[in-house]
């Protein structure tokens, strides 16, 4: 009896021996597959955190050059941010043609806007369009052997101007080896009497609905209220994290209608 109770307390001790190893082991695995999961979501979280951080605003002009140019290149040297200056072909000869230099050896990105700036003269056919896209694209090239990669329309890619042969002229900027680009976020400092405060107000408004805003300013001798503003841009946009880089390099065009 006594050699039956000895294998019997020996069967118990085995029997709970394992149970508790069961147990060890069951709550080990429940904690590796909790900690698993609970560091995917970390690096997942982590992950989706850093893309909200990749966030880069791109500073456009159009209009220029003019007699303000030297000082938005001032601004834009001493805080280290590159931009896209969309020309008038009319504005290019003369003493403005060092200044197209100089934006040019400071690394900012030359687009096309027109060449005369005139509605009537632009729009008048898909012809009078293109002619004007490739006046001033050859001017550049010729005067300064710079190949421009952008085209931004007067007034935008869906003014009523070009309504009835927008696709038509898109396509043959596209078959010239040119991209277009509209923006996302307007200044407002050609309509009306802008000020610094509706400036700010005006960008301030919509660039923290993107990642990458492009920023629609001027750089005509009248826009003297942007030129104040834009230091404060610069810093309001570097404070909310972002950085800068020139039009042709953001991932995907802007565009209004896409």
């Amino acid at each position: 009896m006594d050699i039956i109770r000895k294998h019997k307390k020996a069967a118990a001790c085995i029997v709970i021996t394992i149970a508790i190893c069961a147990c060890l082991f069951a709550e080990r695995s429940a904690w590796h597959d909790f900690a698993l999961i609970n560091n995917i979501v970390k690096t997942e979280n982590n992950a989706v955190q850093t893309d909200s951080e990749l966030k880069t605003a791109y500073l456009t002009f159009d209009d220029g050059p003019s007699k303000l140019t030297e000082s938005y290149l001032d601004i834009l040297e001493e805080e280290g941010v590159k931009a896209t200056f969309f020309l008038i072909g009319q504005q290019i000869d003369g003493d403005m043609s060092g200044i197209i230099q100089r934006e040019i050896n400071e690394g900012h990105e030359i687009g096309i806007h027109t060449y005369c700036h005139v509605a009537n003269e632009i729009y008048a056919t898909e012809d009078s369009c293109f002619r004007d896209v490739m006046k001033i694209r050859e001017q550049l090239e010729r005067q300064f052997s710079y190949e421009a990669k952008l085209v931004r329309f007067p007034w935008g890619s869906a003014n009523r101007y070009i309504s009835s042969f927008r696709q038509d002229i898109i396509d043959k900027i596209h078959e010239s080896g040119l991209e277009y680009a509209d923006w996302n976020v307007s200044a407002e400092d050609s309509v009306g009497t802008p000020s610094v405060e509706s400036i700010m107000g005006n960008i301030r408004k919509d660039y923290k609905k993107y990642n990458e805003p492009v920023i629609l300013m001027h750089d005509s001798g009248c826009n003297k209220e942007t030129l104040n503003a834009l230091r404060g841009i610069i810093q309001e946009l570097k404070d909310a994290g972002y950085s800068f880089a020139t039009l042709s390099e953001r991932e995907k065009p802007c565009h209004f209608l896409e």
